[in-house]
């Protein structure tokens, strides 16, 4: 990175990175070899979670008014008419800060070496993962926020192209590639460092994947099914049944009726098989296990998977998307002259709970929040201070592993 050429590419490199980054958090809107012993078990827990109705919530900063009224469809089923929720102002919503403290931590955009970092998911309660760059090289690194120190993990080889990391219980994984099409390659490197090697290429135009212990799971592009291959390399296997799925973050995958619209949540484990009760005129539906987000008209709406504790958002937020496990992204409506508004808000739909990401940097309404480098729900979303990320000093980031649950 040395000279004012080099800054200049990498520059030129951290707004395409940013651009594809948010571009993936986009997609995240568009779109039996089962262990029956424990199918059994988890699919009576879940059961038993889904069945659950919570007849009140108090949430913190986010208050829910009107009386939920219950109306028939013509399809004969019974639905209830979604709650408002209302905002106390910007001023009564807690930030992310505020709340968890010990979640929020400040990245360095470069470390001891000058070399760029990235934010690119979460690895423990204590540790972002990060991609380091300089110049064409390429390598992966890990702030410890207990320590407030950076720790290189390996060298990352042939760094041309490279898409998105999952992390797992051994190793680190990422693939390489084109936007779409394919084919990619994939590559791992134990978790707590090393070299890094190269797992295979697979002729398959990959939307999304994970590393759940020794193996390497992604999803094909346009539902074309969920597929498997150990760490040791071989030849993939597709999963029976999981035609017109996407993988969300291992062991679920969603389907979809229409491209922004998740319709069905499938556990790959256990084979259980959840319909999302969609409300008339949705547009956009992304669900966890349990919650959904999306957006019916113009204004943004969050329920269970079957339906019940709907609510509607006020016009303020957007829907962007799936934060974690049990969290929501929302984009924020506002005067663009206003000072005080965040760039986004996360909610968490067991509590209710609203928190302010960031703040706008200038009163013209510049800022956004990133995402890192996962195919999953996000469990970093970052921001820092200025309008561009290449001009960041360090980020902020809200590292979900780290909020109490």
């Amino acid at each position: 990175m040395n000279g004012a050429s080099g800054r200049r590419d990498d520059a030129v490199r951290d707004e395409r990175d940013l651009a594809r980054t948010l571009r993936a958090a986009a997609v995240q809107m568009e779109h039996r070899d089962l262990a029956d012993g424990v199918a059994r078990r988890r699919r009576s827990r879940r059961t038993r979670r889904r069945v659950r109705v919570v007849l009140a919530a108090a949430a913190v900063v986010a208050v829910v008014a009107g009386t939920a009224a219950i109306v028939s469809r013509p399809d004969g089923h019974r639905r209830a008419e979604p709650a408002t929720i209302t905002l106390p102002g910007w001023d009564g919503i807690r930030s992310a800060e505020e709340l968890w403290p010990r979640a929020v931590v400040k990245v360095p955009a470069y470390d001891s070496a000058g070399w760029r970092t990235q934010v690119a998911t979460s690895m423990s309660a204590t540790e972002v993962l990060l991609l380091a760059k300089a110049g064409k090289e390429r390598r992966l690194e890990v702030y410890d926020a207990a320590r407030g120190t950076i720790r290189i993990l390996g060298s990352i080889p042939e760094p041309q192209n490279l898409r998105y990391v999952a992390v797992g219980t051994r190793y680190i994984a990422w693939y390489t590639g084109p936007l779409s099409g394919g084919p990619v390659d994939f590559w791992i490197m134990p978790r707590a460092g090393g070299a890094a090697r190269h797992v295979g290429q697979v002729a398959a135009d990959v939307d999304s994947f994970g590393i759940p212990d020794d193996t390497l799971v992604w999803s094909v592009r346009g539902g074309g099914g969920v597929y498997r291959m150990p760490v040791t390399g071989g030849t993939p296997q597709r999963l029976p049944g999981t035609d017109g799925l996407r993988l969300t973050s291992w062991p679920w995958a969603a389907g979809t009726g229409s491209p922004l619209v998740q319709n069905r949540i499938v556990n790959l484990e256990t084979g259980e098989s959840t319909e999302v009760s969609l409300p008339d005129g949705v547009g956009t539906m992304q669900c966890h296990p349990e919650w959904c987000a999306g957006a019916r008209g113009q204004r943004g709406i969050v329920q269970r998977v079957d339906g019940s504790e709907p609510k509607t958002l006020p016009q303020e937020l957007q829907p962007r998307g799936l934060l974690g496990d049990r969290y929501a992204i929302f984009g924020v409506l506002d005067e663009p002259m206003k000072r005080g508004v965040p760039l986004s808000i996360m909610y968490d739909f067991e509590t209710g709970v609203m928190a302010k990401l960031g703040e706008r940097p200038f009163a013209a309404g510049d800022g956004t929040v990133g995402y890192g480098y996962s195919t999953s729900p996000s469990t970093t979303p970052f921001w820092w201070t200025g309008p561009r990320v290449q001009d960041a000093k360090e980020y902020i980031v809200l590292n979900l592993a780290a909020v109490p649950r």
